[in-house]
């Protein structure tokens, strides 16, 4: 049998190690997922949908390090995913979308050709760093491998590849393929000031965030806060780079003001891969890191954007921090008085916000965390539950254990949490809201067919419940924000996941154990309206924080 250009992506793709890739079938990709299938070396999850496949291989990426992969159809299946390329592009993270075309003899004619799709690679332009689209199968192999090497060099980025049909079925040559070196090192004279600055400095802060971890340095920002004797604040996206019950360990409290206030008597702020993002209506962007700043990114277009870098260091978080910690042998520790004012606002926040939390929301999160291993995969989509509780008091462990939506989109949580969970074969919690949940909730139907060690938590408030609350809070009254009831446990076992709803804390705890020690997913629908309610913070136009209640 002749080796076609379907096969040189499957002996691509086997060759990076990429052991499982997403993908919906189709007469314009047929060949691919045939070659795939023959070498045995990936494994295909077959989705319900492309934007939910697209999310899955962004959570198989960042679970993992790996490069994720969907499989889709020209035309329609490529703009469904695009919503998942716009997350992945926001998170930085590497997903390469690998999609069909009409025959060269056709493409460009306008001939409405089936799934005719002439403009889209500027669609799939706008939302990855790079694009091919190969017009004959000698063009294949450098393709493939241009959008690789531009995905993994530098800062993470989607990137997708369109292959007409012909070239699919075209004899190929085969090629040799391999992940790029793209370490960043850092110049001296960079590294040399920002150590000089480390060492004349006594009251130092660290802030980490997402890069940290897709530059694998949790060990390197370890060392160094170690030596310092330094708080570490994290992103969202940076949690893991310390485990939450270090000593040394903020957690994602920057933006809160508490902390914030505490950290003004620092005279250096080290930022590593974190790009300060600015929240709704402006929120954060003034909050000004303190002292003067060394940042620390491999994008030297995020160095300064947000705010002054007073000492710029170029390069990727692990080469710049094996450079840092190599020349501390000798640095004085930090001092001890700055640090107990930031443990002891630490403490007063943690326990205040656990305190808005009411009765019963503590004991569902300390229930999930009793039993998730330290390192089990946990997901969050944007709900009430991951703003008051999942994004910042779930204490998380280790790196690339705490995934959520970068861009603040509702509904990505499920597929994501679905990857991950494929990517990792570890136990994997994902909380989401009814709402969200809905947008991707066939791919129940996924998760039952792959037996997928996934616990499906849907905190049920019949709507959308922050937009609820921010309406209230506007314009003091509500609208398009209530969607009735559902029964999320009966619409999971029509596809196969078993499930039930709880109404208190005890029938909760029971739930999560009976899901713990499930073969495959499990999900469990979480009537809030019976559980006693928690407070949540709410940004009004004003950009001044309210407190109102959140009764379910």
């Amino acid at each position: 049998m002749s080796y076609t250009g379907a096969d040189l992506i499957a002996d691509a793709l086997a060759q990076l190690g990429v052991e499982h890739v997403f993908g919906i079938v189709s007469i314009h990709n047929m060949p691919m997922m045939d070659a795939i299938n023959r070498l045995g070396k990936t494994k295909i999850i077959d989705v319900r949908h492309e934007q939910a496949g697209t999310h899955a291989a962004d959570g198989y990426a960042r679970a993992t390090g790996k490069l994720g992969v969907m499989i889709a159809s020209t035309g329609p299946g490529t703009s469904n995913t695009v919503t998942g390329l716009y997350e992945a592009q926001y998170g930085s993270s590497r997903v390469m979308v690998i999609t069909g075309q009409a025959e060269t003899g056709f493409y460009g004619k306008g001939l409405s050709y089936v799934h005719e799709a002439e403009n889209q690679v500027p669609m799939l332009a706008s939302v990855c760093r790079r694009v091919e689209s190969p017009r004959h199968v000698g063009q294949l192999g450098p393709a493939f491998t241009a959008v690789l090497n531009d995905m993994f060099t530098g800062r993470g980025a989607p990137g997708a590849l369109e292959i007409p049909i012909d070239i699919q079925y075209a004899d190929a040559q085969k090629i040799e393929v391999a992940y790029p070196q793209s370490d960043f090192l850092p110049a001296d004279d960079q590294i040399d000031a920002a150590v000089a600055k480390i060492k004349e400095s006594g009251r130092r802060l660290i802030i980490a965030g997402g890069g940290v971890i897709a530059a694998g340095a949790h060990e390197e920002v370890q060392a160094l806060a170690r030596k310092l004797d330094c708080p570490v604040l994290t992103t969202v996206d940076g949690r893991g780079t310390l485990p939450e019950d270090d000593a040394l360990c903020v957690g994602n409290y920057y933006n809160s003001a508490g902390i914030y206030n505490a950290v003004q008597g620092a005279d250096l702020t080290i930022a590593i891969g974190t790009k300060f993002a600015v929240g709704v209506d402006g929120q954060f962007q003034a909050q000004t890191p303190p002292g003067e700043m060394i940042q620390i990114d491999i994008d030297g277009n995020m160095i300064g954007r947000t705010h002054l870098a007073h000492i710029p260091v170029m390069a990727d978080a692990k080469s710049a921090l094996t450079a840092i910690n190599a020349s501390l042998d000798e640095v004085q520790p930090n001092d001890g008085q700055f640090n107990e004012v930031i443990w002891e606002a630490r403490d007063g926040v943690r326990k205040a916000m656990r305190d808005r939390l009411g009765s019963d929301w503590p004991q569902v999160m300390d229930a999930i965390r009793a039993k998730l291993p330290r390192d089990g995969v946990f997901v969050r989509d944007q709900t009430i539950s991951a703003y008051n509780w999942g994004n910042q008091q779930f204490p998380i462990y280790e790196p690339r254990t705490s995934i959520n939506p970068t861009s603040g989109a509702i509904g990505p949580g499920f597929p994501m949490s679905v990857g991950a969970a494929i990517a990792t074969g570890k136990k994997t919690v994902i909380i989401h809201g009814d709402g969200g949940f809905m947008f991707h909730a066939t791919e129940l139907a996924t998760a039952a067919q792959y037996k997928v060690p996934l616990i499906i938590c849907v905190f049920n408030d019949s709507g959308y419940g922050v937009l609820r609350w921010l309406q209230d809070n506007r314009f003091g009254r509500i609208n398009e924000t209530d969607l009735g009831k559902v029964a999320f446990a009966q619409m999971a076992g029509s596809m196969g996941v078993p499930g039930e709803r709880v109404q208190s804390v005890g029938e909760f705890e029971a739930a999560f154990e009976t899901a713990m020690a499930a073969d495959g997913p499990y999900l469990i629908d979480v009537d809030m309206e019976h559980f006693k309610p928690m407070e949540i913070s709410i940004m009004p136009k004003q950009k001044k924080e309210v407190d109102v209640k959140a009764s379910a």
